[in-house]
């Protein structure tokens, strides 16, 4: 090979190397971290993880974890918010908002640990638009303010008092294959204890079990989650 054929075919390396992947050119931006404490990282598909700091995009597909001791607040681009706490789990599964070709829709799985959120533009416009699933059930949105807790085998949801500039709670619905109940009462919530049974019947949750979750949410941090009034 030539000197001038050997220099061009590295000048074509260097620049298939800086050229992104097919998958990141694909990916969809859904939103941006607010704050991390800790350790938190995404990962989509077999991709490797990578480290999530305060600025960082997060993206269509992506699975997000915070480690021991962390917590995280991620804001997607219709201004949902969702508080992750220790040890928790979030599956970005769907997501898409003024896309002229999409309907605007948000759709994410909590695969384990403890979680807040509070809906955004989306669920404001069109409530069905928006769902939270877990293993046992999914969460239908009709209102603003939502945390609990889920595993592979069970889940905790409770309707919490609304953010500031929203007059009432809302409602959800949490559903599964054996049943469903509408929570629309802030303080009220809902446990599936396994994967086999419903819902249970909504019932005001006792203080210690929200303030556990709460806890987990703030856990060594200076994520900024506010105290819920529990009537």
């Amino acid at each position: 090979m030539t000197p001038f054929y050997r220099f061009a075919a590295a000048m074509l390396a260097g620049l298939l190397m800086l050229m992104p992947s097919q998958g990141a050119i694909a990916a969809t931006t859904a939103g941006q971290v607010e704050t991390v404490k800790g350790t938190a990282s995404a990962q989509s598909g077999t991709e490797a993880a990578r480290a999530l700091d305060k600025g960082a995009a997060f993206f269509v597909s992506d699975v997000i974890r915070t480690e021991s001791n962390s917590a995280a607040k991620l804001k997607f681009a219709d201004e949902t918010v969702f508080f992750l706490g220790e040890e928790s789990e979030l599956n970005v599964e769907k997501f898409s908002y003024q896309d002229p070709n999409q309907e605007n829709s948000l759709s994410s799985r909590i695969v384990k640990g403890t979680f807040r959120f509070v809906s955004g533009l989306i669920a404001s416009e069109k409530p069905e638009a928006m769902e939270v699933n877990t293993s046992v059930a999914t969460i239908g949105i009709r209102g603003t303010n939502v945390a609990g807790t889920a595993n592979a085998t069970s889940a905790t949801v409770i309707l919490m008092e609304p953010e500031a500039g929203h007059a009432t709670a809302g409602s959800i619905v949490v559903a599964n294959q054996y049943g469903s109940v509408s929570i629309n009462q802030a303080g009220y919530g809902t446990e599936v204890p396994d994967q086999f049974s419903p819902p249970s019947p909504p019932r005001r949750m006792k203080l210690d079990v929200v303030n556990s979750i709460m806890r987990s949410l703030q856990s060594a941090q200076r994520v900024n989650i506010p105290q819920p009034r529990m009537r």
